[in-house]
């Protein structure tokens, strides 16, 4: 325990020296985060508070060798976790920091969060098995490709989840910290020493932090900072879950990870229902409702901690609790994020978001029939014959996405003119609708189209209406 103390201790006291010194740092050389419409924030805030973060966590780990005990014996025989971490963390730190000062792209830091991923399974840290209370006697054993798989999709869910969640003064710092006592006191128990060692320093190392961080803030995490506490986090539980499938299994540690999950699992099912990219930042996660909700920012983290110590009281209740109790706070989590999201009004997001969608894309072909129009009476005055017309129905046709495009000769019950020469028949028919207009000599033009563009008739009346003049006017197309 004493061990433990020091090194809570250590990592505090070098967060709470290094915090403010890269803040006034990032000040001078202007590596601030500037407001915009999607953030909080009114003021410039200095990032790279994360940098701070990574070297207090790290210093204690370092020097724990020069102290001979059981425990940093431990730490120095536990090659794996030092290779996994020695490894990820310049690779997500790296990403960060780059980010922090010029910014990158989304897909680039997905693609460093996979590697940093990757590098843990090799050292040979990995999701191995899952433990299902009340389903199975055993943990279920999984193959290799799969545990690879899960271990990647595991600590990379982590990484963005900690990362969206760091959106509001001291949040994710907080998260993180609550997380870091959990996850030590279960790994304690288990007698996991050297996870308990390095959960102990993120805790000492954040709550340092957290000084400088809460409202109004001085200095944020940056995406150091929230990447590569997410990082240690996931690094942490997956390397617990090896030891012991039963206690300390991956259902528990996404109950103690559970509010910051379920902010990200949010986020990309509301884009993706939505039809935006689900990389793009927008202002729908769960801190932003609660401010438009009229609650302070101090009001607002209350309640999204005590929603979060709510949660990791239910993961202790699963593997610490009677079989009962246990068997309640696991099925508890299907109607409690069933409230969240009603109460949240995601549903009313995700309908909105839709119809703008819907709109927007109504906009857009009505914008390509109106080009359409203007060019078909442009070269309807050029053409000689009736081929030149087909050839300008059928172009017509191609830009503004009909069905289908015929003129029929209704005395001689043959078709004139047919556009495509087959029909489509990956579209039923039930979900088109056809437009008939009459023409000149007997002739009709019908236009086939989704039922979904019926509100762009008018625009097919208007093209009706051009080829029928073209009709009236030009003997050689008439004839």
């Amino acid at each position: 325990m004493r061990t433990y103390l020091i090194t809570f201790a250590l990592s505090l006291f070098i967060a709470l020296v290094l915090t403010p010194t890269f803040r006034d740092w990032a000040i001078r050389r202007k590596w601030v985060d500037a407001p915009d419409n999607r953030k909080i924030h009114k003021s410039p805030i200095p990032r790279l508070g994360g940098v701070a973060v990574l070297i207090a966590l790290i210093f204690p780990l370092c020097l724990l060798p020069l102290w001979d005990n059981r425990i940093s014996r431990t730490l120095i025989e536990n090659t794996a976790l030092i290779q996994a971490l020695g490894i990820g963390i310049p690779i997500i730190a790296f990403v960060g920091v780059i980010d922090d000062i010029r910014g990158i792209r989304a897909i680039y830091k997905l693609f460093a969060q996979i590697a940093a991923a990757s590098s843990v399974y090799i050292s040979g840290i990995a999701i191995k098995g899952v433990s299902i209370p009340f389903f199975l006697d055993g943990p279920l054993m999984f193959p290799a490709w799969l545990s690879l798989a899960v271990t990647v999709f595991w600590i990379v869910l982590v990484i963005n989840a900690i990362n969206l969640i760091d959106g509001m003064d001291g949040l994710a710092g907080s998260v993180v910290a609550l997380a870091g006592v959990s996850l030590f006191i279960m790994s304690s128990i288990e007698g996991n020493i050297v996870t308990s060692l390095l959960l102990i320093a993120l805790v000492g190392s954040t709550l340092g932090f957290l000084v400088y961080n809460l409202n109004p803030a001085s200095i944020f995490l940056g995406d150091t900072g929230s990447m590569f506490l997410g990082f240690v986090l996931a690094v942490a539980a997956v390397d617990s879950s090896q030891k012991s499938y039963t206690l300390f299994s991956m259902l528990a540690a996404m109950m103690v990870l559970g509010l910051p999950i379920f902010d990200l699992s949010m986020a990309v099912v509301r884009r993706f229902l939505s039809g935006k990219n689900i990389f793009r930042a927008d202002q729908h996660h769960i801190h932003h409702i609660l401010l438009r909700r009229g609650f302070s920012q101090r009001q607002s983290m209350r309640m999204l901690i005590i929603a979060a110590l709510g949660l990791e009281t239910l993961a202790f209740a699963s593997i610490y609790a009677d079989d009962r109790l246990a068997a309640i706070s696991i099925l508890a989590i299907v109607p409690l994020a069933f409230v969240a999201v009603r109460l949240l009004g995601y549903q009313r997001i995700i309908s909105k978001a839709r119809r703008t969608r819907i709109f927007n894309d109504l906009g857009v072909k009505s914008q390509g029939r109106m080009d359409a129009i203007e060019s078909l009476e442009v070269e309807l005055s050029s053409i000689a014959d009736f081929s030149d017309l087909t050839v300008l129905l059928e172009n017509s046709g191609k830009t503004v996405g009909w069905v289908a495009v015929r003129i029929v000769d209704a005395d001689a019950e043959a078709i004139a003119f047919s556009w495509p020469s087959n029909r489509d028949d990956r579209i039923h028919i039930s979900d088109m609708k056809t437009r008939t207009y009459l023409l000149k000599n007997g002739l009709r033009f019908e236009i086939d189209q989704l039922n979904e563009d019926e509100l762009l008739g008018p625009m097919d009346q208007a093209f009706f209406l051009l080829v029928a003049k073209a009709f009236e006017t030009s003997p050689a197309i008439a004839g």
